[in-house]
């Protein structure tokens, strides 16, 4: 099983799918790392931080400032769904991001 981020909203690429709500919460889930129910911006950056350095390779061939500008665009992200603009994403906030980014090998 493989997770695909994507910035094309709305179109699902071959082979995958979107999450189930079953899927996504428990993602969230793991996302929250103090069990709080809500998703702090260090949650949401370490996480996906881990992510890229999981696939540095690929970073390096992208250029020498490829990781920053990966961290500039996680930390926008955040900021888009985070609607109420507390620092925090709550479930449906992150259903949102995963609704609109993120798919699921079949």
């Amino acid at each position: 099983m493989r997770y695909i981020i994507t910035q094309e909203k709305n179109t699902v690429p071959s082979g995958f799918r979107n999450l189930t709500d079953d899927e996504i919460s428990k993602e969230f889930l793991k996302l929250d790392a103090d069990k709080s129910y809500f998703v702090s911006k260090n949650e949401w950056m370490k996480n996906f931080i881990q992510l890229l350095f999981n696939d540095i390779d690929a970073l390096e061939k992208e250029g020498p400032d490829s990781l920053m500008t990966r961290i500039q665009e996680l930390s926008d992200e955040f900021d888009k769904y985070d609607l109420d603009n507390n620092k925090y994403i709550d479930y449906i906030e992150y259903k949102n991001f995963v609704a609109d980014n993120i798919y699921i090998s079949e």
